[in-house]
């Protein structure tokens, strides 16, 4: 990605992003925990934070039953042996499988397996034997090849059985940075630390993901001043103080400029692009993941761009990206335009930024239609978003 850094630094601050709604890439997380441990957190602590955070959330949701946990060679393998320790600690039966020798772990990794009392076994699909429950703390979102041998033929074979999966991090397979599989099995609940990455929101991995659980490890939130993250969670925490008045939001719209190959809105100075996918692929090359293509496209039209779908992609032109995860199937309005495109024209018609304002205009219409149901049109509008506003406004 770009580096927003660069882009501040030499124009100064274009809006004040909410940082706990920021998206860090694979890179990003792990400088987040080199400064962490820089910091003075023992990256030891971290690590027994990160598996006492993945067992609380099991007991949360599970009484104890018997539990067959899969640890990679690396740090996320660290996680699962603090993860199995700490089940069987409150009485959990649970049986550890390992992926590679144990001689090969090294740092925080191996000072956790050395902690970890009980049996230790191959991984292979024979450690499922008898189990109700699969932990996957293989690989994480770091891996860049195909999930393949005893970890792709162990977890297709917890899938085949139909067993709940808990991934750390991300489930095997996944890409943290673009939400690509590479073999995943789906998980039923995926716990991560300290921040999202793209791959929990952008498709398929929002899917294979299950619930996405971020918890809090001991990560300092000032590393982000450091790191300065450009992708962000769409929330109402991003643009809701930047909303004009709501009645002005409802007030009739002009008319807006229509490119016969992509839908062009322009008011005024202002340009918002949502092109269709050939149209896309011209502006940003048909291969890369939908954040650099959005990126891309953004910095070469010098306009926002919005990539729609179930994982609508926002771009700035200065490199920032926003990730609207819509939680719920899309209208026949929404589909059209119609819905999103009304708000988007009412908010720049007030003047709001371009970028929050798209960013608005989704979130506002995923919260409508989690309140009201399907049935929003352009004439409703009027009486049911002051009503979502407020709802919002209360909750944040």
């Amino acid at each position: 990605m770009p580096d927003f850094a660069d882009f501040c630094h030499a124009r100064g601050t274009i809006h004040p992003m909410n940082l706990e709604t920021a998206l860090l890439t694979v890179r990003q997380m792990s400088e987040a925990d080199r400064l962490a441990v820089a910091s003075g957190m023992p990256a030891i602590e971290l690590m027994e934070n990160a598996g006492r955070a993945v067992a609380r959330e099991i007991q949360r949701r599970w009484s104890p039953h018997p539990v067959s946990v899969l640890c990679g060679p690396g740090n996320n393998g660290g996680d699962g042996f603090v993860t199995a320790r700490r089940l069987a600690e409150a009485g959990w039966p649970v049986r550890l499988a390992r992926c590679g020798s144990p001689d090969r772990l090294t740092g925080e990794a191996r000072h956790h397996a050395q902690r970890w009392t009980g049996g230790m076994e191959p991984l292979t699909p024979a450690v499922l034997e008898g189990a109700r429950m699969v932990v996957d703390a293989l690989f994480g979102a770091g891996l860049s090849r195909a999930l393949a041998g005893p970890a792709g033929e162990t977890l297709s074979a917890a899938a085949q059985r139909e067993l709940p999966i808990v991934a750390i991090d991300v489930p095997s397979g996944l890409m943290g940075d673009t939400g690509l599989s590479l073999g995943a099995v789906a998980a039923v609940l995926t716990v991560t630390f300290f921040r999202k990455k793209p791959g929990h929101l952008l498709l398929p991995g929002r899917l294979l993901c299950g619930e996405v659980v971020v918890a809090d490890i001991g990560i300092p939130a000032a590393v982000l001043d450091q790191i300065v993250p450009n992708a962000f969670e769409n929330d109402p925490r991003l643009w809701l103080s930047a909303l004009p008045p709501t009645r002005a939001c409802t007030e009739k719209t002009p008319a807006f400029q229509a490119d016969p190959t992509a839908f062009f809105w322009k008011i005024g100075g202002t340009s918002i692009l949502t092109p269709d996918q050939n149209v896309f692929a011209g502006l940003s090359g048909p291969n890369r993941d939908p954040l650099t293509r959005t990126q891309t496209a953004a910095r070469q039209s010098g306009s926002v761009i919005i990539l729609m779908g179930g994982d609508t992609v926002i771009g700035a032109p200065d490199g920032r990206i926003i990730i609207n995860a819509s939680p719920l199937p899309m209208s026949a309005a929404a589909k059209a335009g119609e819905i999103p495109g009304t708000l988007l024209l009412r908010l720049l018609q007030q003047g709001m930024d371009p970028f929050l304002a798209a960013a608005a205009a989704l979130g506002l219409h995923d919260a409508l239609i989690a309140q009201f149901g399907h049935d929003i049109t352009p004439s409703n509008l009027p009486i049911l978003l002051p009503r979502v506003v407020c709802h919002l406004s209360q909750k944040c």
